[in-house]
């Protein structure tokens, strides 16, 4: 028992107890080569009128890292357009498009997607922006070719919380899904860390020390910062219910971490659940009916899931002696976690019984705190492989490994929800 309270104690410091070890018999996953299939798609770069002095990435760049992060492309790059190109790499279809200044300083972007073969024109936009916004405005486009080709939502629009060392202290940073327009959030002189999304992306909950203890605060974007359940010692580990926005918490009093449930509105919370084990990092299933944490009720840290008043109680991982910091995927069949294995942290899959277990990084550093995109196609984590701990982005197969920060030190990513401004519209004459 011992052990595993200052596992999270330990844990609040982003520091991992020595000498527990995992042997855990799974499927490792190559991470070069993904078991899901990808579409070929041509890229044109966009025809440029004179006048515009580039800043960041040009329509074209932007849209084809779109592509490549997304794991449901192979890019099929072109000076211009190509039939015989296209064709030989089974590209189907193509995007392209036009930019000019306008009069006042922006730009009029016009992004177009064809059909290879008869050029067809499937899709066509017109965005009118600064061209600070132009990323964002190609994020949009490419969504909307995601749902055109594919009938689903992309995650291009999509945004990333996480926790970045800034002046040596840890504060809390959100940026595009890429990485690009990072904002700082927190900018205290202590700890933040931690961060979860608030329902509808308008802000974030998050641990500060500013009192030497470890304490959840919330702040919607523009607004001051709140703090949380101000009649408990020391919060953290908070899990915000996409339903209804509760929030779920874990609080040490006496030694023991038990899950709490409270109203962020009205500073009300109660215990979630009697056990005798201790309690942490909960996650809740994406219609909010079970919730995932991690307790000591097997010896050392091992992932449990439970109904959402508490009942069913069940344990989901037996691989291991070391599991934590479980991530439910939103297409609701899957877990991702964190396992100690061999001394080092490497992340996992698995079904929700705990059987198919997939390791998808290996001989890489430590890798951790996974946190799946709202599409449930992509996994974002942090890792030290470059000898910093910086963010990344995979597929759910673990392949296509894409880092999206570059200096200092960053860890504990976030994906936001949907945005719901960016939601398709119904086609003309659909139900």
């Amino acid at each position: 028992m011992k052990r595993f309270v200052w596992g999270l104690v330990l844990a609040l410091a982003c520091v991992f107890p020595q000498g527990v070890f995992a042997s855990i018999d799974t499927i490792a996953v190559d991470v070069g080569i993904s078991v899901f299939k990808t579409t070929p798609i041509g890229i044109v770069p966009f025809e440029e009128k004179p006048g515009i002095d580039w800043i960041e990435e040009r329509p074209h760049q932007i849209l084809t890292r779109d592509a490549n992060l997304s794991g449901r492309f192979d890019v099929v790059a072109s000076e211009k357009f190509n039939l015989a190109l296209f064709s030989r790499s089974k590209a189907k279809h193509y995007m392209t498009g036009k930019v000019e200044p306008t009069s006042d300083g922006r730009l009029a972007v016009d992004c177009y997607l064809y059909v290879s073969q008869s050029k067809t024109l499937l899709l066509g936009e017109r965005y009118t922006v600064p061209q600070k916004e132009l990323r964002r405005a190609m994020h949009a486009f490419f969504d909307k070719v995601i749902y055109q080709l594919w009938g689903e939502r992309g995650v291009a629009s999509t945004r990333i919380a996480y926790v970045s060392k800034i002046d040596g202290v840890k504060q809390v940073v959100v940026s595009d899904y890429d990485g690009f327009h990072r904002s700082q959030i927190t900018r205290d002189s202590t700890i933040s860390m931690m961060p979860v999304w608030t329902r509808g992306n308008k802000g974030l909950v998050y641990v500060n020390f500013k009192t030497n203890r470890p304490r959840l605060y919330t702040k919607n974007f523009g607004r001051p910062e709140k703090p949380l359940f101000e009649q408990f010692d020391q919060t953290y580990s908070p899990a915000v219910n996409p339903v209804n926005g509760e929030l779920l918490f874990s609080s040490s009093k006496d030694g023991k971490t038990d899950l709490y449930l409270g109203n962020m509105e009205t500073g009300k919370a109660r215990k979630f659940a009697y056990l005798k084990s201790n309690q942490i990092s909960p996650a809740w299933s994406p219609y909010a009916t079970e919730v995932l944490f991690t307790s000591d009720r097997g010896g050392g840290p091992q992932i449990f899931v439970m109904g959402k008043d508490g009942s069913d109680l069940r344990r989901v991982t037996f691989m291991g002696r070391y599991n934590e910091r479980a991530s439910w995927s939103p297409e609701g069949d899957r877990i991702a976690y964190t396992s100690m294995d061999n001394g080092k942290m490497n992340i996992y899959t698995c079904a929700l019984d705990g059987s198919d277990i997939v390791q998808l990084t290996n001989n890489a550093g430590n890798n951790e705190h996974p946190s799946w995109s709202p599409d449930g196609k992509l996994i974002a984590f942090s890792s030290n492989r470059s000898g910093t701990y910086q963010i990344y982005i995979m597929r759910k197969d673990g392949s296509n490994v894409t880092r999206i920060t570059q200096a200092g030190e960053n860890t504990a990513p976030t994906w936001s929800w949907f945005y719901e401004e960016n939601k398709p519209q119904p086609k003309e004459g659909s139900k």
